[in-house]
């Protein structure tokens, strides 16, 4: 089938990458020009594991193209695929003018389509956005239902692993306005090895919301354990084993640290605690989600602090800047708070990660980068391990020798061969 992905992004071009793997002719849309351009090179915008080989791949052998043009994407598209974002405001609202400016491109081109086609939303949005916006699409003077199907149909998607998981999903959601549209959208995961839930559109949008809040509730439950294990002197990591071990429980999401971050769980957390408000409904747990991340963000400035009351003119290490490994987005990473209250303390910053630290340029251009953390370490007082990259493992005496103080902080429980007594976690011994 043709299919056009409106959006370049973490959602947008692993989908389009993963559909065209599966035999079907994408095009994905954009307005970065440059971006169009590295796309149709073969080269990949955005850092995500093993989307660079597959996008050259499926680009070298003409499976997908990237435009501008959204009007002759549209037209030749059996499925259009929304895949903007939506980012949040100061007071939890998502933000709908890109997926509704993007709806109304999509109406140029719908206007020039002959035969029936489906619109599907998989941005993130809340229950009802989907419904309201066949208004715009109906703009077209064509009627849903009956011209054109609609389809709500969220990712579940991890950075870092995001092309993996689109191509191995453990499910695939489909929320519809009618039949004749979901199994329009139905025929293009053909290929999937996953249930298939069809569900109505209202539904769809909550069951990704609700994801990830139970996912990111999970984590700050299991931080309030930690914090309570590292008064106790005693190791989470050794508690959450025993809890994970429970089917009903399980393991994931279940490993103490700094805090989340990310582009997702802030945001939609944040976005539902709203809607549910608007709703006159009071999310007394999602607050408290979100109440214990913020705080768990900066426990590690804290138990430095333990150990240098006066952190001015310290030399720090900040090891990890993007919000979780495998890819260079630092959107609500906690090292964004780790940094800057560090510089509120006047400690002195140097700051590494293998992929992130030109994101991270733009909110702290003033404080040294390095190309290795070899290099972050020399010469600092301590080193803060925020972000759990594999090449951190590799961490060992040797590096510590050149610190003025051997001292790891571990925001992330790391598998390095140090000293018990030269390294400490966060929320275990």
């Amino acid at each position: 089938m043709n299919i056009s992905v409106i959006g370049t992004g973490y959602v947008g071009l692993p989908a389009g990458a993963g559909f065209a793997k599966h035999g079907h002719d994408v095009t994905c849309v954009d307005i970065d020009e440059e971006k169009v351009e590295k796309i149709n090179n073969g080269e990949c915008p955005i850092y995500e594991e093993g989307l660079p080989e597959l996008l050259d791949e499926v680009v070298s052998e003409g499976k997908l193209e990237a435009t501008t043009d959204t009007v002759s994407a549209v037209k030749n598209a059996d499925i259009v695929l929304l895949a903007v974002g939506t980012p949040m405001d100061e007071e939890g609202n998502i933000n709908l003018d890109y997926i509704e400016q993007a709806s109304k491109d999509v109406v140029e081109g719908m206007k020039e389509r002959e035969g029936y086609q489906t619109i599907v939303v998989k941005s993130t949005v809340v229950p009802g956005t989907t419904e309201d916006l066949i208004e715009i699409f109906e703009e077209s003077g064509k009627k849903a239902g009956e011209d054109f199907g609609v389809c709500m149909n969220p990712e579940f998607l991890r950075e870092g692993t995001a092309l993996n998981d689109f191509l191995n999903p453990d499910r695939i959601v489909i929320g519809e306005l009618d039949e004749k549209s979901g199994e329009n959208l139905e025929k293009i995961y053909s290929k999937f090895d996953a249930p298939i839930m069809r569900t109505g559109l209202k539904e769809a949008e909550l069951i990704k919301y609700a994801s990830n809040s139970l996912l990111a509730t999970k984590i700050s439950f299991i931080n309030e354990i930690g914090n309570l294990c590292k008064e106790l002197g005693i190791d989470v990591y050794e508690v959450a084993d025993g809890v994970g071990m429970d089917h009903r429980i399980k393991r994931d999401f279940l490993d103490s640290g700094a805090g989340f971050g990310g582009s997702c769980f802030p945001k939609d957390v944040r976005a539902l605690i709203k809607f549910m408000e608007d709703e006159g409904e009071e999310p007394r747990i999602l607050e408290d989600t979100i109440s214990v991340n913020e705080d768990q963000k900066t426990k590690l400035v804290e138990q430095l602090e333990d150990h240098y009351p006066d952190l001015s003119g310290k030399k720090i290490a900040v090891l990890g800047l993007s919000f979780k490994p495998g890819t260079d987005d630092i959107r609500q990473s906690p090292a964004i708070d780790i940094i800057s209250e560090l510089k509120e303390k006047w400690a002195e910053v140097k700051a590494y990660d293998p992929k992130a630290i030109e994101n991270m340029k733009e909110k702290h251009p003033n404080i040294e980068y390095t190309s290795s953390y070899e290099e972050a370490l020399e010469d600092t007082h301590a080193g803060l391990i925020v972000t759990d990259w594999e090449e951190f493992n590799a961490i060992d005496r040797g590096d510590l020798q050149t610190m003025n103080k051997a001292l790891l902080l571990e925001g992330r429980r790391m598998s390095y061969d140090v000293d018990e007594e030269n390294r400490e976690g966060v929320t275990w011994p």
